[in-house]
């Protein structure tokens, strides 16, 4: 018996030292894969006292009643049996909500799903629509669609979005860009990180590109709730004969301040909805039932709790418009929407990588580097000002301790 289990263990000795190790094909995820912005957060975490305003979720106290819509949804037993699609009522809700405030006419049965947010959203769009070899088009500076896209073999394709335009993309610079392997354009607006706001002229042409070149159009309208100076929100499915071919994507954490609820809704054509109810079920995609409740709370109560929002976001933009401005070397134009800033520290003259790492490592404010946004984002730093008031004044007073030490060492 003992001789049979060396006997194994040598020959499970040789097999080991002389079989190579199994070659790994290099995937898409592999290609795809962006490590340096999670290694940046992970060292945020593990410093003590450090500042976050890297973070993409607002960090503020929701109004009380608010909270006590959410306390009741937890009591709601109506969501024993939850369809695909998402909860009936909440569809009939987003429903009523997009005819009043997107202008968008959308049937609850066949046209809304509900979805565990932005992301998983995308991924099943890019499952339905786009090949390997197809290009899509997406805004520079903007967000990072790109990683999700190179997942299907797909290639982004950037427009440059000028700072001296306010980041709002000119759209014969989108037609210059486009080419018969074009297959779809990503717009988000009001648009992170630049808080640009496309208008409805704006998007009038670039539906007529969408029209001309047979193009889907993936509309991210999570932050279409915060819009500051009386500015409008618009939906391009809104616009005449958009509606059969805009996918739109919005979310309840970005809009109505309900940090660690992943629950959005997808706004699209029967045809992609029946394939993205097909994702929901077999990869486990969809929301889960309490924050679709959450998001029904949102929804019913959004009249009372947005203003109250964009009250407690208007005093921080004007502290963050103010303090950065006063700063030597940086510059920092008062954003139009969402709750971040996007200013500028080309004057600087270091990469938006090493500034946001010597602004963590060195003064123990955490920002997110512009380059991650595209190559027009280099020499930008996104702050979110969402969080604790008397926590954004100390955060901008080490930001002005650190540009004051490398501008006078």
């Amino acid at each position: 018996m003992m001789a049979h289990v060396l006997l194994t263990f040598e020959f499970r000795i040789c097999i080991s030292l002389t079989i190579p190790p199994m070659k790994i094909t290099e995937t898409n995820i592999q290609r795809a894969n962006q490590r340096g912005i999670h290694e940046l957060l992970l060292v945020a975490q593990e410093i003590p006292g450090v500042i976050n305003l890297a973070g993409d979720q607002a960090d503020i106290d929701a109004p009380e009643f608010f909270r006590e819509a959410v306390a009741k949804a937890f009591d709601d037993e109506s969501a024993a049996t939850l369809p695909a699609r998402g909860l009936m009522d909440l569809r009939e809700a987003i429903a009523a909500k997009l005819r009043v405030e997107n202008d968008i006419d959308a049937q609850p049965g066949s046209e809304i799903l509900v979805a565990a947010d932005t992301t998983p959203a995308l991924f099943s769009v890019c499952q339905h629509l786009i090949q390997a070899g197809d290009e899509v088009i997406m805004l520079d500076p903007g967000f990072n669609y790109g990683t999700q896209i190179e997942l299907f073999g797909a290639q982004p394709v950037r427009v440059p979005a000028y700072e001296s335009n306010g980041f709002r993309v000119d759209p014969e610079d989108m037609r210059a860009s486009i080419n018969k392997q074009t297959k779809l354009i990503i717009l988000n607006t009001p648009a992170n990180p630049t808080g640009a706001v496309l208008d409805h002229a704006v998007l009038k042409d670039i539906a007529k590109i969408a029209f001309e070149h047979d193009l889907w159009v993936f509309s991210d309208e999570a932050y279409e709730s915060i819009i500051f100076d009386g500015s409008k929100h618009t939906s391009i499915g809104s616009l005449n004969g958009m509606k059969d071919r805009t996918i739109s994507i919005h979310s309840l954490s970005t809009s109505y301040a309900a940090t660690g609820w992943d629950v959005g809704y997808v706004v699209a054509p029967k045809a992609v909805i029946d394939e993205m109810e097909i994702l929901n079920e077999h990869m486990g995609t969809g929301a889960t039932a309490v924050a679709q409740q959450v998001l029904l709370a949102a929804i019913r109560v959004r009249r009372e709790l947005v203003p109250e929002l964009l009250k407690e976001y208007e005093k921080h933009r004007a502290m963050v418009h103010r303090g950065l401005n006063a700063i030597e070397g940086v510059s920092c134009p008062l954003p139009a929407s969402t709750f971040y800033a996007f200013p500028n520290f080309t004057k600087l003259g270091l990469t938006s990588w090493n500034l946001a790492s010597y602004l963590l490592r060195e003064h123990n404010v955490a920002l997110f580097p512009g380059s991650i946004f595209g190559t027009k984002g280099e020499g930008f730093l996104r702050l979110n000002f969402a969080i604790d008031s008397a926590r954004l004044k100390e955060a901008i007073s080490l930001i002005k301790k650190g540009v004051g030490q490398l501008l006078h060492p």
